[in-house]
């Protein structure tokens, strides 16, 4: 699995090190600040001996993608960061995103019924921003790194189709991303994907595969009578993240 942990060192520079946690291997380079919203960033330290307040709002616009943390609340600094190994960084991240996940799994379940409310009324109305919703929803859960959702989608006619009578057919879509969830069109491959999973669509969100030491999970879920098929990669596990993904999906499916 790779990581990306951003460090603020100034107000105007970002030190970017993208952790090969497999590999145990570390690539890093230097970036503005008011380029952090372009990183996928999956954890941000702050150094705390500088002035950060001119950059402020950009902090909190990114908080919600990521955990954003001071450095002197993890007894580190600038130097010690630049020290760090893989198995630092990533011993670091998993103690952050572990609060981190905790807080958006409390959060999640204390607005559970206007969620799974608001996400019924898009599934009705707008298809597309459902999956968009929903994709972000799993991704603040588990603090996925990297999340696809293969979903049973219609593709409209063309003009010319239409004219000859043609209806709607029914396609495969994903939503893909590691920041920000992309709709794009499903191919060949997602359709054998699917398929291979067809045992596994059952009311219930259900995990089918999990690699603890490669950090992935396939898992399997229907809403009302459509497959979605969930795979991600994320930095751990626990029951709190499946008790609340198994009562979203149980609450889209209830009529």
């Amino acid at each position: 699995m790779f990581i990306n942990v951003g460090c603020v060192e100034t107000a105007n520079q970002i030190q970017v090190y993208s952790v090969n946690t497999l590999s145990n291997s570390i690539e890093s380079k230097k970036a503005d600040t008011h380029s952090i919203s372009d990183e996928s960033l999956n954890l941000l330290l702050l150094n705390t001996s500088e002035d950060l307040s001119s950059i402020q709002n950009i902090l909190n616009k990114e908080d919600k993608f990521y955990p954003i943390i001071n450095l002197d609340v993890l007894n580190l600094d600038i130097d010690a960061v630049q020290m760090m190994e893989a198995t630092d960084f990533e011993a670091v991240y998993s103690k952050v995103s572990a609060r981190w996940i905790l807080n958006n799994n409390i959060k999640a379940i204390e607005q559970l019924y206007p969620t799974i409310s608001y996400l019924k009324d898009l599934w009705v109305k707008d298809r597309n921003t459902f999956f968009e919703e929903l994709w972000f929803l799993l991704k603040t859960n588990m603090a996925t790194t990297e999340l696809s959702m293969i979903f049973h989608d219609l593709k409209e006619p063309t003009k010319k189709q239409e004219e000859k009578g043609e209806k709607p057919v029914l396609c495969y879509s994903k939503v893909i991303g590691t920041k920000v969830p992309n709709i794009v069109p499903g191919d060949q491959a997602d359709t054998v994907l699917v398929k291979e999973y067809t045992n596994d669509f059952t009311d219930q969100f259900h995990i089918t595969e999990y690699s603890k030491d490669k950090g992935q999970i396939v898992a399997c879920a229907k809403i009302n009578l459509s497959p979605v098929l969930i795979m991600a990669n994320l930095p751990n596990l626990n029951q709190l993240q499946q008790s609340v993904l198994i009562a979203l999906f149980t609450g889209l499916q209830a009529e």
